[in-house]
């Protein structure tokens, strides 16, 4: 009798894959729930000294002797440290060397830059986002587990009578009600589909269960009409 159930190896994949969706998910919640509205607290705290000096990005940016720049100082004063996105920011606004208007355009950039100040580092959208991304992230990872569960609980069995288990919904199936094989993703991918008398299909895939060689090869030997033809 040959039998087939899970592949160790696909199980391993698929789960890997919902740990790694779980995984994101509490990566997001964190950020909605801690790390993102930290670094709001963070400005807010720090956001009179922000906008008390009116500098410009570069200005901002700039790192001294010290190797620390203003704004960091400023967040440092404070016992914070600087949100990456606001120097991300910042540093979007800096003006080229090679602008003809540099002291125009340093002029203008100080009133953006005290609208960033005056804004959360991460608006009310970046954090309801956050909540949407945990949302879809742990539906694909409990699907992955909920779907490796289902296919552990398969089995097929093939006898000389007849194919039969789980995977063929406990059905006995005799070779002679097998109609037609597709083998054309079996030397590719390991899958065929059986269709039957009835016109119930049944598909075997080899990838997500091991043993599936051994089901086809008693098919085969049962009903050496429906082998593949060869090319």
């Amino acid at each position: 009798m040959a039998e087939a159930k899970l592949n160790g190896e696909y199980a391993v994949r698929i789960i890997g894959v919902g740990a790694l969706m779980i995984g994101m998910c509490v990566w997001s919640l964190y950020d909605g729930m801690v790390a993102w509205p930290r670094c709001n607290f963070c400005l807010e705290q720090v956001r009179p000294t922000l906008l008390a000096t009116n500098m410009t990005a570069e200005a901002w940016l700039a790192v001294g002797d010290s190797g620390v720049s203003p704004l960091e100082s400023a967040f440092r004063a404070k016992g914070f440290e600087t949100p990456s996105k606001l120097i991300k920011k910042m540093g979007e606004m800096k003006v080229p060397e090679s602008a003809t208007d540099r002291i125009a355009r340093r002029s203008a950039q100080i009133p953006l830059i005290i609208k960033i100040f005056e804004k959360p580092v991460y608006s009310a959208h970046d954090l309801q986002t956050q909540f949407v991304q945990a949302g879809v992230t742990l539906a694909f990872g409990l699907f992955a587990f909920v779907l490796i569960g289902l296919k552990a609980r398969k089995r097929y069995f093939a006898d000389g009578e007849g194919l039969s288990g789980s995977g063929v919904r406990n059905a006995r199936i005799a070779y002679g009600d097998i109609r037609a094989i597709d083998w054309t993703k079996w030397d590719e991918k390991g899958i065929v589909s059986l269709t039957l008398v009835s016109g119930a299909r049944y598909t075997l895939d080899g990838w997500h269960f091991k043993g599936i060689t051994g089901i086809v090869d008693e098919i085969r030997k049962y009903r050496p009409d429906l082998s593949p033809k060869p090319s």
